[in-house]
Formats: C-alpha cells, structure tokens, sequence
C-alpha cells in the first residue's frame, strides 16, 4: 500500500492524507484559514477595483492644491449669496447689533416707575412712552 504526502495549501506543513486525492489541507483549522483568506482577498478586489490588492497606486494619494481651495472658497460665496438673495428679511437671524440696537429701543419705549409698587401678582410697573400710559410687566429684561 503506498502512503502519499501531501502539503498544505495554507502553511506548507507536509502531511499524510486521510482521504485520498481529495485533501487539500492538513487540518480543518488549515481550511477555514484558507477560506477565510481566499474571501478576504475577493472582497478587497471588489471594494477597490485593484486587480491586486496588495498594490497602492501612489498617484491617487489625496492632496491640498490651490485649485481645490480656491474651488470651496468661490462655492462658499456664491451659496451665502444665494442664501442672502433669497432669505426674506424676516427669517434672516439675528445679530449682535442688531440685539443691542432692539435693547435700545426698547430702553427708550418703557421707563421703570420706582415709586408704584409692584403688583399683587409681582408685575413691575413701566412708563410705556408710545402709548403714553402706565402699563405692567413681569420681568421685561435684565438690562432696563
């Protein structure tokens, strides 16, 4: 009876067969490896498009050039421009300005009257200037 020797397809170890001719790999472990390796090595070529998934092409290294910038800055103007031409007045936000500009006015409108007590209910009272007459507020703002 003769006794063949094969090798292992996945580390090289030289082995005696348990079945005959169809035994590709010393153990199970040695199989699902291989498998394991064979499907890997399908899934990178299929994620890449690379023939060979060990090759890096060093010409599609990612790069800072001065096109690329100037292409985001030139997108960044016209779509705040855009944005601009088309944002009624009303839904524009509010600015800092803007802010101390409302205080102001509203400064102006309504004057505290130290002298009248606050109301059962804790409202304070103030001068409305538009209206020309007392009216009561609770907590208006910090800043009057």
């Amino acid at each position: 009876m003769e006794t063949y020797i094969y090798t292992c397809g996945y580390c090289s170890k030289e082995y005696v067969p348990r079945r005959r001719k169809i035994q590709k790999y010393c153990s199970n472990t040695c199989r699902v490896k291989a498998h394991f390796q064979k499907n890997k090595k399908l899934e990178l070529k299929t994620k890449t498009g690379l023939s060979k998934p060990e090759s890096s092409d060093k010409n599609t290294k990612a790069t800072i050039n001065l096109a690329g910038i100037g292409n985001a800055a030139i997108a960044n103007v016209a779509t705040d421009t855009l944005k601009n031409l088309f944002t009624s007045e009303d839904n524009k936000p509010l600015t800092k300005g803007d802010f101390k500009q409302l205080m102001a006015q509203f400064k102006k409108r309504y004057e505290k009257i130290d002298n009248i007590p606050r109301r059962a209910d804790g409202t304070q009272a103030y001068f409305d200037n538009k209206k020309k007459k007392i009216v009561y507020l609770k907590n208006i703002s910090p800043w009057i």
